[in-house]
């Protein structure tokens, strides 16, 4: 497993998107990766039967040139495609066909610094799309040098570390995890009960460790916290200056709906940051 090759960038060339089309020629530069961006014309009119000098511009040309105008620093390798189309499905579309290997896209929009609104397009992305999806929240600030994964110890967390550790081998990567105690309203001493739980949410956070084969070597520390997830990856975002949460999820189809809507979804919804959904092989 090695760094990306192919980046696709998906576009509608609003505002929204600037975050994340810096982050992703930066990402392309630093990895001397082929940058493809995408962008979807919803519909085409009707033919015009008007003289040449007064039809409207040409939607895909508009585009093009908009896109060249917004890359400021084009990396080197740059491949633009503009075609009409439901975004989701020339974007999935265009993956398969130029072998991407990481989507990159934003969000719709902040709900006055709460949940972020992540629109039906980057929705139909998470669930479709079988490669990495890395949704740009933040302006870049350099490279990616704080990650944390977010983990619930099953194979798709083991997907999304190994993926972090291959893609940023130069960040400092922190597994975390969100535990909550089973009957916690029956039991007597709520505080020893949770100490108990953390120390056997570390526990089984080494035996995690210890049988992913890409983290030997690393120092990976473990963060064991109660509470929700989604809260507590949003504090420690803002506190710890976390660059990038990596998150898991399952394969494709209804499964991947249920799973995906209860655990990454919400995350990509609730962290303030960057979020790179990782989908586990086949």
């Amino acid at each position: 497993m090695t760094t990306p090759h192919r980046i696709l960038l998906a576009t509608d060339l609003s505002g929204r998107c600037d975050r994340a089309l810096d982050r992703a020629a930066a990402l392309a530069c630093a990895w001397n990766a082929e940058l493809v961006v995408v962008h979807a014309i919803q519909q085409s009119g009707p033919a015009s039967t008007a003289p040449s000098w007064r039809r409207a511009p040409d939607p895909r040309a508009l585009a093009l040139d908009r896109v060249r105008a917004d890359l400021r620093d084009p990396p080197p390798h740059l491949t633009i495609v503009v075609e009409y189309g439901e975004p989701a499905s020339v974007i999935v579309e265009a993956v398969e066909r130029f072998g991407c290997d990481l989507v990159v896209t934003g969000v719709a929009r902040n709900e006055t610094l709460g949940r972020w609104l992540l629109g039906t397009t980057v929705d139909a992305l998470l669930r479709r799309a079988s490669v990495p999806i890395l949704v740009v929240k933040a302006r870049p600030g350099g490279p990616y040098r704080s990650v944390v994964v977010a983990s619930d110890f099953s194979e798709p967390s083991r997907s999304a570390l190994e993926r972090a550790l291959a893609t940023f081998p130069e960040a400092r990567v922190t597994l975390f995890h969100a535990f909550d105690v089973p009957y916690e309203g029956m039991l007597a001493d709520r505080t020893e009960a949770r100490d108990a739980g953390a120390e056997a949410a570390r526990r089984d956070a080494e035996a995690f460790l210890a049988a992913t084969p890409a983290a030997a070597g690393r120092h990976i520390p473990v963060l064991c916290e109660y509470g929700r997830p989604g809260p507590l990856l949003d504090e420690l975002v803002q506190t710890r200056g976390v660059d990038l949460v990596v998150v898991g999820t399952h394969g494709r189809g209804w499964l991947a709906r249920t799973l995906l809507g209860s655990v990454a979804e919400t995350l990509v919804g609730e962290v303030p940051g960057d979020v790179l959904v990782v989908r586990q092989p086949a």
